[in-house]
């Protein structure tokens, strides 16, 4: 029975940690936190299709994967709504990605909100 638990408990922490460690599919929009920038050690993240139409989506963590996906639900609308937030006033920077190419960077100390369509373009998203 033990070795039973033991087994169940490392297939869950190797479950979760590959979960955890999925890159960005880059099938649709997708997140690019700059590494270079965050001084900060939390990300907020809200998405939606507009400015009056979001929610909150993720929280980024110092330390975590980089790259991660925008929800299901926006992945692939023609146009998305990030609005991006620290807690603590520190320098953030992401890029906002459609498929390979960089739609839109972010830089902040506090709060960031644009709204994009796939066709922008970036050149200082890499």
């Amino acid at each position: 029975m033990r070795n039973i638990l033991r087994i169940a408990a490392v297939c869950m922490v190797v479950f979760a940690g590959s979960a955890f460690a999925q890159e960005a599919k880059k099938d649709g929009w997708w997140i690019k936190v700059r590494t270079q920038k965050p001084e900060s050690q939390t990300i907020g993240f809200y998405a939606g299709e507009s400015s009056h139409s979001y929610g909150f989506f993720t929280r980024w963590n110092k330390g975590a994967p980089v790259e991660f996906d925008i929800s299901a639900d926006y992945r692939n609308a023609p146009t998305l709504f990030i609005l991006a937030q620290t807690t603590d006033g520190r320098k953030a920077g992401f890029c906002l990605m459609y498929k390979s190419k960089g739609v839109r960077y972010f830089e902040f100390d506090l709060e960031e909100r644009q709204e994009s369509k796939q066709s922008d373009e970036d050149k200082r998203c890499e």
